[in-house]
């Protein structure tokens, strides 16, 4: 395996890697993500690609190994009047034999850096279990303000999710 790494917003045109890495995340973890694999499994890829060619500042990024999607990780800006100067981090994915080389960490400061260019806070959600991705987020700056309880549910049992933020500069 290559361990030159390139990460770069996603576009239209990543439409199918995307979407067969979010649909590979989501029945693998599904704990982790508030989508079901159901409920993306039945988009056509069309959805997909319309996600990916936002001109504002939503963006997917993905991290590329060779012509390889191994990693992902989403930005979004709240769309209400006063809850625009706020975004949301979402999607976070790293194959799992692309752990442990730091790639998370890589795709959550590129959020970071992406979304301080148009809010002044970014939000997370974590699973408490998911020890790993816990200590990249508050190794990177965001602090917990809240724990959610039964978050997310997957057939008869419940997640508890760590809710973060982090400020930013602002644009």
């Amino acid at each position: 395996m290559t361990t030159d790494i390139m990460i770069r917003p996603l576009t239209e045109l990543d439409a199918p890697a995307f979407r067969e890495l979010r649909l590979h995340a989501l029945a693998s973890n599904p704990e982790a993500f508030g989508a079901s694999y159901e409920e993306e499994a039945s988009l056509p890829v069309e959805t997909v690609r319309s996600r990916l060619s936002s001109s504002g500042p939503n963006a997917v990024f993905g991290a590329y190994a060779g012509d390889r999607l191994v990693g992902m990780a989403g930005f979004a800006v709240y769309e209400r009047i006063k809850a625009s100067h706020k975004g949301v981090m979402w999607g976070v994915f790293v194959r799992p034999e692309w752990r442990g080389r730091r790639l998370g960490e890589a795709l959550v400061r590129r959020v970071i850096e992406h979304a301080s260019r148009h809010v002044i806070i970014l939000e997370a959600a974590v699973g408490l279990a998911n020890e790993s991705a816990r200590r990249t987020y508050h190794g990177l700056g965001f602090e917990a303000y809240g724990v959610e309880r039964k978050a997310l549910r997957v057939g008869d049992l419940f997640y508890d999710e760590e809710l973060l933020l982090i400020e930013l500069p602002g644009p």
